[in-house]
């Protein structure tokens, strides 16, 4: 639950972030904005969502959170300085570090609820995470309005700092739940022992 509310407040934080320091310090339209945020969609749905769920089911969750915490903390300490000067590449990069730390994150942090509750609560875990979600999507975007309310264009770096390091934060939250994740030989002798039970 920790580390579904995690990944969606990085993400929050990151969307309302990047769409008003790009429109109010760069002077960007919407549409553009919203266009600079299309890496992160494609390293979240085409690059890492599938292959996340194939290493789950090699490697168990732990690798795939390694990675969405690395990528997540990268892309999170690149946008620290999102402002005027940052170039427009390095802009698309950070975003699609983010995405792809995302993609890695869902498929093990779904399957590491599922799996940790009997078959016939399944649904009950997948239930259970799914709120952790809506919460760390609600949490993320209070945080990130409360930082930059009321602030001028001129001072809105500094106001996002806290936020990016907050997203970076997440990605660091991420190799916790990682370690505390059950390595894949773990999750086969223990789903080999209940299908011997049932």
């Amino acid at each position: 639950m920790l580390g579904a509310t995690a990944v969606f407040v990085a993400l929050n934080v990151s969307l309302l972030l990047n769409a008003l320091c790009l429109q109010h310090t760069r002077g960007w339209t919407p549409l553009a904005t919203g266009a600079a945020t299309l890496p992160m969609a494609v390293g979240a749905t085409l690059l890492c969502a599938h292959w996340s769920g194939s290493l789950v089911g090699r490697l168990g969750p732990r690798r795939p959170l390694i990675l969405a915490g690395a990528f997540t903390t990268a892309g999170g300490l690149c946008l620290t300085n999102l402002g005027q000067h940052m170039s427009v590449p390095l802009i698309l990069l950070a975003h699609l570090l983010i995405g792809v730390g995302f993609g890695f994150a869902n498929a093990p942090l779904t399957h590491t609820a599922v799996s940790g509750l009997p078959p016939s609560r399944a649904g009950v875990a997948g239930a259970i995470t799914s709120t952790a979600r809506q919460v760390g999507a609600a949490v993320g975007i209070a945080v990130a309005g409360g930082l930059v309310a009321g602030t001028d264009p001129s001072d809105f770096v500094a106001a996002s700092h806290p936020g990016w390091l907050l997203v970076a934060g997440c990605g660091v939250f991420l190799f916790v739940v990682a370690r505390a994740s059950q390595p894949a030989a773990a999750l086969t002798s223990q789903d080999v022992s209940g299908r011997s039970r049932d």
